[in-house]
């Protein structure tokens, strides 16, 4: 209960940020900020504990994340080009520009964030404690990485700050290369696993670990194509040896999103909240009320797979009716809802395995690993298995692969990213039973906002991406 109200605290009075400044100016970013206020064991507990509140927010993953990654996929569609502005039919058929607000708002979150991250660990030692001074660098070095991840996924190349700066030097940070980007989130996340616990006693439960870091980093490792490291450290998360995890399937894919079994053994991390704090709660989220998803998707689950029924939905009130994925009841006195977001849980990285392997090597063998992870997660949602007779070329498991991921992953800001990633976004949006899309190469990233454009107002240092 400390931690949840010393978030609150934080979350409102810490750290804000103006559409006006800089991609990386706070306020109060000041002297009195970094003099006065890091100075005890007690003061960095409690920025590390506001270093998590972005996550929480609309601009991240409650609202804008899902906008950008599901509605910007082949999942689900916005038929109201009417509502705020045409801004979020606009992403979706992919007509946004970089005026766009709900860019310049998830921008600014995410450097928000990782300026967080910067002053937290720029001042650790004054922590005493080295277990803890240690656990508080890795869970820094994680949320950093995890800002940067959906960075360069979103934008390509990206201005890479890690350590505090001031306003002036802001202005003059340039996008750095991605595969720049993607060094520092490896170097933060493998340092982060060697730092972090494996566990956390209940009343820091929902804090990063090592299992987190490392399924992350095996996400960037497949991200960036290098299937033998991702292979190297998801296995590392499997239940063999003396391996320190206990992440697991739940027997039923319902157990995973219910909210009285929150954090539960499938959860590698999620963004926590509780509904009966003030603050602490969240709205409904953006489609999951009533959303229109593909028939496509809905309609490839097998009569008996258990994962179909997540994607019905289910009243609310006389206004709302989400999906069973992410459905809660509100709380009497604050109107909010308190299911969590997972952003990375156990199935993710059983598939994420099977597809490091598989790009590694074929194996026609019914009881390899590869064969073995992905039917796992098919056992658990009760469909068929697959077979070598079915699957029976490196193409054909890689294309099962994918599928599986849209099956176990709606509405967990997947797809998008495994379009791009798989580069089948095209092919995908145009056999989409939606509306057909044709799209550019170009548009695999989204536009710089303008915003910034016109705050640094240097194209040396802030070029525009392509396309825009």
């Amino acid at each position: 209960m400390k931690n949840k109200i010393i978030l609150l605290l934080f979350s409102t009075a810490f750290v804000t940020v103006s559409c006006e400044k800089p991609f990386l100016e706070l306020d109060p970013q000041s002297t009195a900020t970094a003099n006065n206020f890091y100075k005890t064991t007690a003061d960095i507990t409690n920025a590390v504990t506001a270093a998590y509140a972005p996550l929480k927010g609309a601009t991240m993953y409650h609202t804008n994340f899902t906008i950008m990654s599901e509605l910007r996929s082949d999942n689900v569609e916005d038929q109201n080009p009417g509502a705020v502005a045409g801004r979020l039919f606009n992403i979706d058929r992919f007509l946004a520009g970089s005026d766009n607000t709900i860019f310049s708002e998830s921008w600014l979150a995410l450097y928000n964030g990782i300026a967080r991250c910067n002053n937290t660990l720029a001042h650790l030692d004054v922590v005493t404690d080295a277990r803890l001074r240690n656990q508080y660098e890795g869970e820094m070095r994680f949320l950093r990485a995890l800002h940067y991840f959906n960075l360069v996924r979103f934008w390509g190349d990206v201005p890479l700050v890690l350590e505090p700066i001031t306003t002036g030097e802001a202005k003059s940070i340039r996008r750095s290369p991605v595969k720049d980007v993607y060094t520092a989130i490896e170097d933060d996340l493998t340092k982060a696993a060697s730092l972090l616990p494996a566990t956390y006693t209940s009343v820091d439960k929902g804090r990063a670990t090592a299992g987190a870091a490392k399924g992350l980093l095996g996400k960037v490792y497949l991200t960036e194509k290098k299937y033998q490291q991702a292979v190297t450290v998801l296995k590392e998360l499997l239940p063999v040896g003396s391996n320190p995890y206990q992440y697991t399937l739940l027997p039923n894919i319902a157990e995973v999103f219910s909210v009285s079994n929150k954090l539960n053994a499938e959860v590698l991390f999620a963004v926590h909240y509780e509904k009966s704090i003030s603050g602490q709660g969240h709205g409904v989220a953006e489609y999951t009320n009533r959303p229109i998803i593909d028939s496509n998707l809905l309609n490839a689950y097998e009569a008996t797979d258990t994962r179909r029924d997540m994607l019905n939905t289910q009243p609310l009130d006389a206004n709302t009716a989400l999906i069973k994925k992410n459905y809660d009841t509100f709380d009497p006195t604050f109107r909010t809802l308190g299911n969590d977001y997972i952003i990375l849980r156990y199935a993710d990285v059983l598939l994420m395995y099977a597809e490091a392997l598989n790009e590694l090597a074929y194996s026609s063998d019914a009881n390899s690993e590869q064969f073995a992870m992905l039917n796992a997660v098919r056992t658990r949602a009760k469909a068929s298995l697959y077979t070598p007779a079915q699957l029976n070329s490196q193409q054909a498991f890689r294309d099962a692969v994918l599928h599986e991921r849209r099956l176990e992953l709606p509405f967990e800001n997947s797809r998008w990213f495994d379009l791009i990633r798989t580069n089948t976004a095209e092919e995908a949006l145009q056999n989409s039973a939606l509306t057909k899309i044709t799209i550019q190469p170009s548009q695999y990233l989204y536009p710089i906002p303008q915003s910034q454009i016109e705050l640094i107002r240097d194209p040396s240092v802030l070029p525009q991406n392509p396309g825009y």
